[in-house]
Parts: C-alpha cells; structure tokens; sequence
C-alpha cells in the first residue's frame, strides 16, 4: 500500500514538472489591438503608409503622453504583467515611465484567451537635442512578465499603431539654444 502512495506521488511529481517546464520553454503569446486613443496632447491624426498605421501625436516639452490600446493574452497560461523592462531603447522624443492595466495598476494579470485595456505612458522631452521638425518613432516596447506564477522574462510588444511626434521649431522648444540643437 505504501510503494502505491509513493508511485503515485512521484507520477504527480514528475507530472507536475513536466508542466511546469512546458510552461517555462513556451513563449506567451501576448498581441496589441484597437480601438486606441491619445491623452495628453492637443492633437492626434492616424493615417496609413502601405500597410502600416501612423498615430502623429503634437509634441509638448514635458508632458506626459498616454496611449491606450488592448493587449490580448492568446496563450492559455495566464500571465501577470510587473512592468516595463527598465531597459528600453531611446526613442529621442519619447521615454517610456510606465503601463497601466485595468483601475490604473502597474501589475495585473490576464488570463489565458482574456484581454484588458491598458495605457502606455510616455514622457515627451529632448527637442532641444534634435534638429527642428525631426520626428521620433515609438513602435514596440520591452515588458516584464511572470508566467504561471514562477517564470520571469521579458517579451517585445508591438503597438497596434506606430506612435509618431515630431519636433517642434525653436519657439516651441523652451529649453533650445542657438548651439543645442543640430543643424538641418
């Protein structure tokens, strides 16, 4: 009786660590959608270049851009969001502070085949470092996540619009001087 008990607990042993390394060699499947909008700036227009979508969004030195879309897990696994990975490359125009999911929070979870509505926050500065009507492109981003409760890494998101701004001339871009800007 007692071998049985211990067979039986090493098959749910060996059971259970068989999922958890499936678990672990899968990549989440986490996609971006619309319907999105724009907070934070006067103005915002989409238009298409082939088969890309372009979300130009007016620049203001200093001020904190939110982009919202939908983020769709199509894993079956659920996956808890904790942030964005602190390593984003430099996008000139913008720079990335944070993700907010449902009720504002930084972490949440989505469940496998779930979606949740989430806001992408950018801060916009350094037009004083780029030549007047330059544009900066903002098109994926890196985010951090926990799988299943124990498996971190990090996982490139892209956006379901290329976010766009521009920089603007120099009466627009308080902190510009005649040498800080680059010619062009």
């Amino acid at each position: 009786m007692l071998r049985r008990v211990a067979i039986a607990a090493a098959l749910v042993a060996i059971l259970v660590l068989a999922g958890g390394v499936a678990v672990a060699r899968s990549t989440p499947n986490l996609g971006t959608s619309g319907p999105t909008s724009v907070t934070g700036t006067e103005e915002s227009a989409v238009f298409n270049v082939a088969e890309r979508a372009v979300r130009q969004v007016r620049y203001a030195d200093g001020g904190t851009l939110g982009y919202t879309f939908t983020l769709t897990n199509h894993s079956r696994v659920p996956v808890s969001v904790l942030g964005l990975d602190p390593d984003q490359p430099d996008q000139r125009l913008f720079h990335f502070l944070g993700l907010e999911g449902p009720g504002g929070d930084s972490r949440f979870s989505i469940g496998g085949g779930d979606s949740a509505e989430v806001t992408l926050l950018l801060d916009m500065g350094g037009c004083e470092t780029l030549s007047s009507r330059s544009g900066s492109f903002v098109t994926e981003f890196s985010l951090l996540i926990e799988q299943a409760g124990i498996f971190d890494r990090t996982v490139q998101i892209t956006l379901p619009e290329e976010l766009h701004t521009g920089s603007p001339r120099e009466a627009f871009c308080p902190n510009s001087t005649a040498t800080s800007r680059p010619p062009g």
